[in-house]
């Protein structure tokens, strides 16, 4: 039987008197083109756990892309939620770690200053699908990173959906541009008819430079 996240490593740190716990996610990291989008939510009430545990708030990955947009207009009721991203030019400069990792403390920074006084605050901790990261308020004391986070916490696959939809969305917009690579449909990954376009047309700006290969045999 499917095990949907819970809010076990929520509660446990609700319970140590912390009341904001902010989980984040990312999406785009193996994507061919276009930026790397993170999500970041916290719940605005745990008296709302019952009812959130009840939307069926999985993994973006485990979910249909309908399902998804659904999720993503419910979400905003019970969570605070941002978006952030990193460009190509950063991936292409920084590195796709280092980008996701920036991309991750956009979002992080945005939804803290949502909230008044958290950043000078003791009471938050920042729960993180696989990533540590450096450079935020309270540095590594105050986040815990999650192998599959998604799977595991409600806040982190809330976050993945927010991010998903968002980027999903931007690909599609980003598609009427160069619409000979099937954005709104792959999303910028490497799908068969991605690859294809690629041996026809060549890159463009919005594809990253990593992915940048010589045109493969057979693709002329």
């Amino acid at each position: 039987m499917k095990k949907f996240p819970d809010f076990s490593f929520e509660e446990s740190f609700w319970r140590q008197g912390i009341g904001t716990v902010v989980g984040v996610d990312e999406v785009g990291r193996g994507s061919l083109a276009g930026p790397v989008v993170a999500g970041a939510v916290f719940i605005k009430t745990p008296a709302s756990k019952e009812a959130i545990l009840k939307l069926g708030i999985d993994d973006s990955k485990r979910l249909s892309a309908g399902k998804r947009r659904a999720l993503a207009k419910i979400i905003p009721k019970y969570f605070n939620s941002a978006i952030g991203q990193a460009s190509v030019e950063e991936i292409d400069t920084l590195g796709i770690v280092r980008a996701t990792g920036r991309a991750m403390r956009r979002a992080i920074i945005r939804i803290m200053n949502s909230e008044l006084g958290i950043m000078n605050g003791k009471s938050y901790f920042i729960i993180i699908d696989g990533y540590k990261m450096k450079h935020l308020p309270g540095g590594l004391r105050r986040q815990l990173n999650i192998i599959k986070g998604d799977q595991k916490s409600v806040s982190i696959a809330a976050a993945s959906i927010m991010a998903k939809v968002y980027r999903d969305r931007l690909m599609a917009n980003l598609s009427k541009q160069f619409p000979v690579y099937k954005w709104g449909r792959n999303k910028g990954y490497g799908t068969k008819l991605h690859i294809k376009a690629l041996g026809k047309y060549g890159c463009c700006v919005l594809h990253r430079s990593v992915f940048r290969l010589p045109v493969p045999f057979g693709f002329e």
